[in-house]
């Protein structure tokens, strides 16, 4: 895209803002920040290697989107989620991602296919070296070749930006005993009802996937209360 000439200098804190901003995004989906881990924006400023301006502007984006909290004296924290919130969080996931696999039966590309496959068997390879991390890193590109699948330029803006509040809880659920194992046979029957393009079957199955019921929210709630995730939650009642 062309320039307006004389005017570059307006361009730069706009793009340096936006790398701040997505990095920040990659290090909270990736677990290096953490619900309620301050952000300092000197020290972040640093950290990247640019001035405060930018830094500055990108916190106030992420602080408009939710993903970012201001704790008084405190400063910037990244925003810790309420039980309930967690919840009503988890629950409008199951339905994009239901939504999502719908439209991915009627819309996914050839290419598309073998990415989702090959997606699937990195899933199945880290379960079964009980490797969680590159288990997480890996059904993270499930969920998001899903929803590219989709071809919905909205849903996957929305599913992008829940994607980024719930992650630090989701990554908690990996190194529950038995999910990575559990999540194998889920995936699959999401992937092939894809495949076979039936979008009903494969929401009802992303749904049941992503869904926090019964066991599953009993067993995460367990899991949040322990050491290691200490913290993740505003409140735990």
């Amino acid at each position: 895209m062309a320039r307006v000439s004389g005017s570059t200098a307006p361009d730069e804190p706009e793009s340096l803002s936006a790398e701040v901003v997505h990095r920040l995004e990659e290090e909270i989906l990736n677990g290096t920040r953490r619900p309620g881990d301050r952000l300092d924006e000197r020290q972040l400023a640093e950290q990247f290697g640019m001035s405060r301006t930018p830094v500055r502007e990108a916190l106030q984006r992420l602080a408009a989107s939710g993903l970012v909290v201001s704790r008084g004296r405190q400063g910037l924290q990244v925003a810790q989620m309420s039980l309930a919130d967690l919840l009503d969080a988890f629950s409008v996931a199951a339905e994009l991602e239901a939504l999502a696999s719908t439209q991915a039966a009627r819309r996914i590309k050839p290419e598309q296919r073998e990415r989702l496959q090959a997606a699937h068997r990195a899933c199945a390879e880290a379960a079964a070296a009980e490797d969680a991390e590159a288990f997480y890193g890996a059904n993270l590109v499930f969920h998001e070749l899903v929803a590219a699948a989709s071809h919905n330029r909205i849903l996957q803006d929305e599913l992008r930006r829940l994607t980024l509040k719930i992650s630090p809880y989701r990554r908690a659920t990996t190194y529950q005993p038995g999910r990575m194992h559990s999540s194998i046979p889920e995936h699959e029957r999401v992937l092939e009802a894809i495949l076979r393009g039936d979008g009903q079957q494969a929401a009802q199955m992303m749904r049941a996937h992503v869904t926090l019921l019964g066991e599953g929210l009993s067993d995460l709630l367990h899991f949040l209360h322990s050491s290691d995730n200490q913290g993740l939650l505003a409140d735990i009642t």
